[in-house]
């Protein structure tokens, strides 16, 4: 990733900021309220939950959420603000423990948790290789199932980006494309379930829900 955006990430200005912004903005609330209503969607399939990891977790906007659909939550960001900036928020009792780690390398033993929730970090990854060893990553700690966000390469907000390219210059989003990530899933003993869009027009982000095959076993 881009070290200035790193930096301002994993500052307390950077934390307040991207705190305020799901406060404040008009788009970010319309986001938040559709991704939550897509949460439901998979915990229906997926049912109550032992432990869940979030990661990142920012500064905690989607902890009530997961507190509700998982009887263990781990709190985890690469951001040593954005986690001061949730523990501010919601306090520690004890029963929510808040890590620092990157998702791209965690700190946990394979299948360490039921489910593992990684929302709205794969498209800030630059290189492809990593976004992919993101994907493997949370497939490795993760017991049963893997909820993650990414761009879509097919996305109507994609085409509109390629197209324009070479009038504005500007570089290709941090794409995947569904079909690599079914590949990945299979590659990891899992399978995808359902990845539907955030929105078909004014964003090219989806949601996907990976579930381990049956049979697995620990590697």
């Amino acid at each position: 990733m881009d070290p200035q955006v790193l930096a301002r990430y994993n500052s307390p200005e950077g934390a307040r900021s991207y705190r305020d912004e799901y406060r404040t903005k008009l788009h970010r609330k319309l986001s938040d309220r559709i991704e939550r209503r897509l949460f439901e969607r998979i915990f229906r399939r997926t049912g109550p939950l032992e432990s869940l990891l979030d990661i990142p977790c920012g500064c905690g906007r989607l902890r009530g959420l997961f507190r509700r659909h998982a009887e263990r939550v781990v709190e985890g960001d690469w951001s040593f603000f954005m986690l001061c900036g949730n523990r501010e928020e919601y306090g520690e009792d004890g029963t929510t423990p808040y890590v620092r780690a990157s998702a791209v390398s965690l700190p946990f033993a394979d299948r360490s948790f039921e489910c593992v929730a990684s929302i709205r970090l794969n498209h800030h990854i630059d290189e492809v290789e990593e976004r992919e060893r993101h994907v493997r990553e949370l497939c490795r700690v993760a017991d049963r199932y893997v909820i993650f966000t990414y761009f879509s390469f097919h996305s109507l907000k994609n085409l509109l980006r390629r197209i324009r390219r070479p009038f504005n210059k500007k570089k290709p989003k941090a794409a995947l494309r569904t079909g690599r990530v079914v590949e990945i899933a299979r590659e990891e003993g899992f399978r995808l379930v359902m990845a539907p869009a955030l929105s078909f027009f004014g964003s090219g982000h989806r949601f996907a829900l990976l579930e381990r095959k049956s049979g697995g076993l620990p590697r």
